[in-house]
């Protein structure tokens, strides 16, 4: 078994801009994205279920080689961090198959 060295690119931020910012990662060379509804709390409020009817909270998460990890979070950053409530984070990961994450 081969196991590559590749970055996890998550981001949990409103619905509204999530596909926007999937396509985009698409556009900056990731070959395919998850994305799934999620609750929570941080610095600006409480997103639970009860609370967020029509304003769901997302997470999407790319699996990347790093130039592309940069390349969205760069992105995300300058895009949308000043105008909606989101969160972004880079980690390390070993994937099985990785070949199918590289361009």
């Amino acid at each position: 078994m081969h196991l590559y060295p590749l970055k996890l690119v998550t981001i949990v931020g409103e619905t509204v801009i999530m596909e926007d910012i999937a396509d985009e990662g698409l556009k900056l060379g990731a070959t395919g994205y998850t994305l799934s509804e999620v609750i929570g709390e941080g610095s600006r409020s409480a997103r639970t279920v009860a609370s967020t009817i029509g304003a769901k909270t997302m997470k999407l998460e790319f699996v990347v080689p790093m130039h592309v990890a940069e390349a969205i979070l760069t992105h995300v950053s300058h895009e949308y961090f000043e105008h909606y409530a989101c969160i972004a984070w880079l980690a390390d990961v070993q994937v099985v198959r990785g070949q199918q994450y590289i361009k």
